[in-house]
């Protein structure tokens, strides 16, 4: 009896057994097997996708991907008539039409395919499905889709740490993000405005966990069916759902030197008619900053200086849950629903320490605590034809935001409501007409109660939008691409005190300053088109130019008029509640080069702009016989910009992957009254990352950044370096991983500034400021991270076209925006 316990366990195991491409099993009832082969070199192409689809039912019944030497053979395919489609990461698929699976008939039950030719593509990558390990990023005609869920580094981390790893994008000390240098950027969660990143451009990144990401989309010159809003261009982070077959999911448990810890998870359940999932993170930690800050004030005869230092512990508590599903009404329609929830409590300690021209000390407490709520439906209609499609979305989201300094309160709200519609229609072969429409209704409200006075800020803005595009191929080598995009747009801005001040001081006056102009209102409308050409000189090689009209809204921060902090008056930050919108023409012109084991992308670009916004305009404000500095925000006439970004992902072999970039700016500003506002700047940005795979043995990433000496008209911002470590080890066919990692390897991340700045004190006295200041957040940390996956990883392709033909709603641009 135990022998033949034995025997049966050892034939259920066997039975069980995955047939992966390049087995040699005998067939148990039908065999397909074959090669595929890149059309350029006739090289063998690894990894590509090959699904076996009923003709009757258009059902994909089974599948495998192709193995080292290009190869596949799938067995147990039940007798019928099938057609085979074989699909790889930048190449058109291949379809092999009229496969009759039949004793004696055809070509019988057991045939080889031979030689299936897959030509390379850069246009149509986003819609291939892979199985296997996908690259580090993609180019389409509109986007680089970066896929950062791969990323050992920002396992355990945040938002912030995941866009830190995306060629172009930098994230400074403070959260501000930046793409190619400019901070006019829109980030989007899931293709729409969230909750999740605080109403502003400037995104609060540490709520969202990386272990939400499936991947991160930029998109630096939109065509008119996009939102124009966001000069830089747009960011659009995708938050991950289940799309597996049956039940599936992971968790990961991660802890860091500075009672760092996070604990995160995925579940989804998917059947043919529905799919539920659901994905959540827990996550704290201290984080500990310091910095100094010395100002020489140099009278001509004479000079004082003052200097000090600060340090703070911020203490972050966030909770974030994202609960969905996909109803599959028929083959061709489906209805979806997600809703994210997110909770934080943040509590900080500072210490500034004055060392001259008098040496004291002062400490603040800060609390900010709030939530977050995001809702979206969405319905798809796919049509016989693949290019034709019908969408619908309807979101809404909402935060609120309580902070309390002292004896100081600030109760932020926010609220989103957007109704979009999108319809793509094939008129004829090779053009294709798209259409839609979107309305967002945004509200925003500050309620601040300093010495125990009430103020109330609100802002208003709707934006009612309809758009067209049509895109046409005039032959295989050369398209083009148009469309215009009109906007109305209703903003307004109100200010109310609740009684009588009696204090004068720097901030009383700073709010008293603002309310003299309340209320006011902005209305306009604007035509915003887009071109595009796109020229193949060769298989995999490709040229395009591109133009746009851009806009950048002014969001929360730049807005807002009470100070972010009432304790520190050589720091005085502040927003500017009647800034206006700034416009920019946009173009560039890119090479792009894609084969199996190299994508090239290389451009130049050139902005134009009226009614620049500036996020750093320095005035002085004298209360009583002391003259204060306020950083605030303001339009600076216009300006000039361009640059060269270069971006390379060179994979000699399947276990090394190599990447490298650069980007350049250089700025001009012109035509302001205010001359602090006038001037250039220039800089740049690189960035690489290197993967290593030890086959048995672990994985290796290693990444590092570099952002140049930045110029601008009234100072420099010097250089600075960082790199990053990780390495990971699989156990149990990678189910369990353990992944050790190190931020800032060498303790170097850092922000130093050095500023000169003439101060007129009347029309006859004045000074010169000089100024230089030095930060540092987040030193050297090192994490474990332990995560285990269960169920099925292999991804069940619908309708035979990917996830694409289930409506994916979330958050592909192409999809929601």
């Amino acid at each position: 009896m135990k022998n033949l316990s034995i025997v049966i366990l050892c034939t259920v195991v066997l039975m069980g057994q995955h047939q992966r491409g390049g087995s040699r099993e005998m067939p148990a009832i039908g065999v397909l097997q074959g090669t595929v082969l890149d059309s350029s070199n006739n090289n063998p192409i690894e990894y590509a996708s090959v699904s076996i689809i009923n003709v009757r039912s258009d059902k994909v019944i089974t599948g495998a991907v192709s193995d080292e030497n290009g190869r596949f053979y799938i067995s147990e395919i039940p007798l019928g008539k099938y057609k085979i489609m074989v699909e790889f990461i930048g190449y058109n698929k291949a379809i092999k039409e009229d496969i009759n699976l039949f004793p004696g008939k055809g070509g019988g039950i057991e045939q080889n395919l031979g030689n299936i030719i897959l030509s390379l593509s850069s246009v149509q990558m986003a819609e291939v499905d892979v199985i296997g390990e996908l690259p580090q990023f993609i180019q389409t005609i509109d986007k680089k889709i970066f896929f950062v869920d791969q990323s050992l580094i920002i396992q355990g981390g945040t938002a912030s740490d995941a866009l830190k790893k995306i060629p172009s994008v930098d994230v400074d000390i403070d959260g501000n993000i930046s793409l190619r240098g400019d901070q006019n950027v829109n980030v989007l969660i899931d293709g729409k405005p969230s909750g999740l990143t605080g109403g502003g451009r400037r995104a609060m990144l540490d709520n969202i966990p990386a272990a939400m990401i499936e991947r991160v989309e930029v998109i630096t010159n939109p065509s008119a069916k996009y939102d124009p809003d966001g000069m830089g261009g747009i960011i659009n982070i995708i938050l991950k759902r289940g799309k597996f077959e049956g039940l599936n999911g992971n968790t990961s448990v991660s802890a860091g030197q500075f009672n760092q810890y996070n604990v995160s998870g995925m579940l989804n359940f998917r059947r043919e008619k529905f799919n539920v999932f659901t994905n959540g993170s827990y996550r704290l930690g201290n984080r500990q900053s310091e910095g100094n800050r010395e100002f020489v004030r140099d009278y001509g005869s004479y000079a004082d200086t003052s200097r000090e230092r600060s340090s703070s512990i911020r203490i972050p508590k966030n909770a974030s849950i994202k609960l969905g599903g996909d109803y599959y009404l028929s083959d061709k329609n489906t209805l979806s629903f997600s809703s994210t929830y997110s909770n934080h409590y943040n509590s900080k300690e500072e210490i500034i320490h004055y060392l001259l021209p008098l040496e004291y000390k002062t400490e603040s407490n800060k609390l900010d605590e709030g939530g977050t709520r995001d809702v979206d439906i969405s319905f798809v209609r796919d049509f016989e034809n693949p290019q034709q499609k019908l969408e619908f979305d309807v979101s809404y989201s909402s935060s609120n935001t309580s902070e309390e300094q002292g004896q100081t309160n600030t109760d932020e709200g926010q609220t989103n409501l957007i109704i979009r519609g999108d319809y793509t229609h094939p008129i004829k072969k090779g053009s294709i007409l798209e259409a839609g429409f979107k309305s967002t209704i945004r509200d925003f409200n500050s309620d601040l109660n300093y010495l125990d006075v009430p103020y109330n800020f609100i802002y208003g803005e709707d934006v009612h939008a309809v758009y067209a595009t049509l895109a046409h191929d005039f032959s295989e080598n050369w398209g083009i691409k148009f469309g215009l995009r009109a906007e109305q747009v209703e903003a307004s801005t109100k200010m109310n005190i609740g009684g009588n001040q009696d204090s004068v001081n720097i901030f009383t006056t700073i709010i008293d300053n603002a309310i003299m102009g309340s209320p006011y209102s902005n209305s306009y409308f604007k035509i915003y088109p887009s071109l595009f050409w796109m020229y193949t000189i060769k298989e995999g090689d490709q040229l395009q130019f591109g133009y746009s009209k851009r806009v950048n809204r002014p969001r929360r921060r730049s807005i807002n008029p009470f100070p972010r902090n009432f304790y520190d008056t050589s720091h005085i930050r502040t927003g500017n509640p009647y800034v206006k919108p700034e416009f920019s023409d946009v173009m560039e012109l890119n090479f792009s080069h894609f084969d199996r084991t190299l994508t090239l992308n290389t451009g130049i670009y050139f902005k134009k702009t009226v009614d620049m916004l500036r996020w750093w305009d320095s005035d002085f404000i004298s209360v009583g016989d002391t003259l204060y500095e306020v950083v605030s925000s303001d339009n600076s006439g216009n300006a000039e910009s361009h640059g060269i970004e270069f971006m390379v992902n060179y994979r000699p072999m399947p276990l090394i992957n190599l990447m490298v970039s650069l980007v350049t700016w250089n700025s001009r500003t012109f035509g302001s009254d205010e001359a602090d506002l006038n001037g250039t700047s220039s800089g740049y940005f690189g960035y690489g990352m290197s993967t290593i795979t030890l086959p048995g043995i672990a994985r290796i990433e290693i990444s590092a950044r570099y952002r140049g000496p930045m110029e601008f008209s009234d100072g420099k911002i010097k250089p600075n370096a960082t790199a990053d470590m990780a390495i990971k080890k699989g156990f149990f066919d990678n189910r369990l991983n353990l992944t050790f990692k190190v931020s800032d390897v060498f303790n170097s991340g850092k922000f130093n500034i050095v500023t000169n700045q003439v101060v007129d004190l009347d029309n006859v006295r004045s000074y010169t400021q000089i100024m230089e200041a030095e930060r540092r957040r987040h030193p050297r940390t090192m994490h474990l991270v332990l995560s285990y996956n269960f169920g099925k990883l292999e991804q069940k392709k619908r309708w035979g076209k990917g996830d694409r033909g289930r409506g994916d709603a979330g958050g592909g641009m192409d999809m929601d925006y």
